[in-house]
């Protein structure tokens, strides 16, 4: 089980062929720091590997992040938006 509050990503993937986080107007910098940064994460509803994260910008941008872990600590952003 994930200890979410001691949880830091050891590698983080992304799929800049589908830029999803772009479309949101969001930069792939912008959705890694979230995860350094104060967040709250849940559990994605529709899949059991994937997960929201709730987290802030070092610019202070409250962003919504879906991720799925993935072994060794690997994080593969997914999308992400502003709340």
């Amino acid at each position: 089980m994930t200890r979410w509050n001691q949880f830091v990503p050891e590698f983080i993937e992304y799929d800049f062929d589908n830029d999803e986080l772009h479309a949101h107007r969001l930069s792939i910098d912008e959705a890694v720091q979230c995860f350094y940064n104060k967040f709250v994460i849940q559990r994605n509803k529709s899949y059991q590997d994937r997960f929201k994260l709730i987290g802030i910008t070092d610019a202070g941008r409250n962003l919504c992040i879906i991720f799925q872990l993935k072994k060794k600590l690997t994080v593969r952003i997914i999308t992400g938006w502003e709340v």
